[in-house]
């Protein structure tokens, strides 16, 4: 695509040429602090010189203004990327916290289940005891 440009810029630049060499004569040019008589040519590529330099300072600071734009955003993407690793580290933690609390209320109320079933309370007799299934005489 620049290729493309490059050229559109010579055939500009060879037809701005063509143009100002075709007009040879002498032309009074009104300044703010007085006259001046110039060639037509010199007064033609002159302007396209400085229409062309002031497109590039133009161009220039678009530039770098984009340029600084792409630097800003690569360094909030780093910021970013950088608290999401610390997210998912924090997660896994979490997780893992998570997990070892839910394991020990298992076993805890596990090992509640086991005493209930080996020791029950006093007056009290287990299901399928043949003592507390007969009745008293």
């Amino acid at each position: 695509m620049s290729a493309f440009y490059l050229i559109l810029a010579l055939v500009f630049s060879l037809v701005i040429a063509i143009f100002a060499i075709a007009n040879t004569e002498p032309v009074t040019v009104n300044y703010i602090f007085g006259r001046e008589d110039v060639s037509l040519v010199i007064l033609i590529l002159g302007s396209a010189f400085a229409g062309a330099l002031v497109m590039g300072l133009i161009s220039l600071f678009r530039s770098i203004r984009t340029a600084l734009a792409f630097r800003q955003a690569r360094q909030e993407r780093t910021a970013l990327q950088r608290q999401i690793s610390e997210l998912e580290e924090e997660k896994v933690f979490l997780q893992a916290e998570l997990n070892k609390a839910l394991s020990v209320h298992e076993e805890d109320e596990g090992d509640e289940e086991e005493t209930a079933r080996i020791d029950p309370e006093p007056g009290q007799a287990e299901p399928g005891d043949a003592e507390a299934d007969e009745e008293p005489s």
